[in-house]
């Protein structure tokens, strides 16, 4: 795969795409976007992070690189106190935020709830999510562990359109592996999360770009006689 800052144009005159995250966990793709963009390698301006867990590492990264942040995790009020918020109540939050900061794009990065039809269709930008299997095989979790039982020869990672069925969008890129059946899940999934950190930025890129053009894909629009179909894929064996 070529380095981000190879594919880019000589510079970067247009305005910034404006980024949403959404995240859950440790945060590791969130921070190779962060890098990325302190970087000046990929033209974005994060606006803002989204978590649903209150100790999650990512919102930690968020706010060492000065990234505004939101928490929406535990109702605390009455006798709910100290238990998850509901999805309507977590939903009906992360609405008036993303609106308010009025992101061109939202990415789920880690990001584990399910969400609604009406969040997705009332969200401010088109909604991307990072799977890590190769859809539209093994939608939802354990996916590396799934594929060592299958005896599947090839695994990988997808970028997808959000939609309200569980990894069902459009798939826009993929990266892939071969897989060795003597490693675990555990090792398999180290392998596939390094081309995540490869896959996420390099869509991202070609979004910003206009190669990748969202309001066309979703308006089932005929596509560009130049591109090959959808998804992109890479191979990157590691």
């Amino acid at each position: 795969m070529p380095n981000i800052s190879q594919a880019q144009s000589s510079s970067f005159d247009s305005k910034p795409l404006k980024v949403a995250v959404l995240v859950s966990g440790s945060g590791s793709n969130l921070q190779v976007l962060i890098d990325a963009m302190q970087a000046g390698s990929l033209p974005i301006e994060i606006v803002g992070v989204i978590s649903n867990v209150k100790d999650a590492y990512a919102v930690t990264r968020a706010q060492q690189a000065n990234i505004k942040t939101a928490v929406f995790s535990h109702i605390t009020e009455g006798d709910k106190a100290g238990k998850r918020m509901g999805i309507k109540t977590f939903e009906r939050h992360a609405t008036a935020q993303l609106n308010e900061w009025q992101p061109d794009l939202i990415v789920l990065a880690g990001f584990m709830r399910v969400l609604s039809g009406d969040f997705i269709h009332s969200a401010p930008a088109p909604m991307i999510n990072l799977h890590p299997s190769l859809l539209p095989k093994y939608k939802g979790l354990d996916t590396h562990q799934r594929v060592l039982e299958s005896g599947d020869l090839y695994h990988g990672c997808s970028v997808h359109l959000v939609t309200a069925e569980l990894d069902a969008g459009q798939v826009l890129t993929q990266a892939m592996l071969g897989v060795n059946k003597q490693q675990t899940a555990e090792v398999l999934q180290s392998r596939v999360q390094q081309l995540e950190h490869q896959i996420l930025p390099w869509t991202i890129l070609l979004i910003a770009q206009g190669v990748l053009n969202l309001e066309q894909i979703n308006s089932d629009a005929k596509p560009s006689p130049y591109l090959p179909a959808l998804p992109l894929k890479l191979w990157l064996d590691n």
